[in-house]
């Protein structure tokens, strides 16, 4: 091969090369996202152990409510949204880090605000569910704080980053808060 040719060649290799990794970095998480809101929406789940689609079946949210419920997995960082007992949308979340978890049990949703002030963090919280008496904890929407000039914690989605709040990417916060009304069950566990 002369070196015209092996140029091109290298040439060729690198963008696809880069091109494969932008695909990867920008494409996956959207892939992601979309499968699993099939998979919630068409309620068909996939089998880990072949890889294949198995019959239809229902993912079924822990407790059996009658009407909506949230429900919130610490451990695996996730939320169901539930309707009759059956989740109709999961949700990555961002809980309470280790010094400052967000409390277990049983709570309801009981104010909404669009969007909330924290003296605390001196960041704004919207599409504020609180769900404890105390004002304390909540869900909301990734914060925007006065001291980073925007977001906090967008890459952190997924794992334990909040003072005790339930932290949700941007659409999911305000897809939670137009679904859910005062006196919603959560379930946090």
């Amino acid at each position: 091969m002369n070196k015209k040719n092996f140029s091109k060649a290298l040439l060729l290799f690198l963008a696809g090369a880069i091109t494969g990794i932008l695909i990867f970095q920008f494409a996956t998480p959207e892939l992601e996202n979309f499968l699993l809101s099939q998979l919630i929406l068409k309620q068909t789940p996939l089998s880990f152990e072949n890889s294949s689609v198995e019959e239809e079946t229902e993912i079924l949210c822990q407790k059996q409510i009658k009407g909506k419920a949230i429900e919130v997995d610490l451990s695996i960082q996730r939320m169901k949204m539930c309707e009759n007992s059956k989740a109709i949308k999961m949700m990555s979340i961002s809980s309470g880090r280790e010094d400052s978890p967000t409390p277990k049990g049983n709570f309801r949703i009981i104010n909404k605000s669009l969007m909330i002030y924290s003296k605390a963090t001196s960041c704004w919280l919207p599409f504020w569910l609180g769900f404890t008496q105390d004002g304390q904890y909540g869900f909301h929407e990734l914060p925007i704080c006065e001291k980073d000039g925007g977001r906090t914690g967008l890459d952190k989605v997924g794992q334990p980053a909040s003072l005790g709040c339930i932290r949700l990417n941007i659409e999911d916060a305000e897809t939670l808060y137009k679904w859910a009304e005062i006196n919603t069950p959560v379930t946090i566990f």
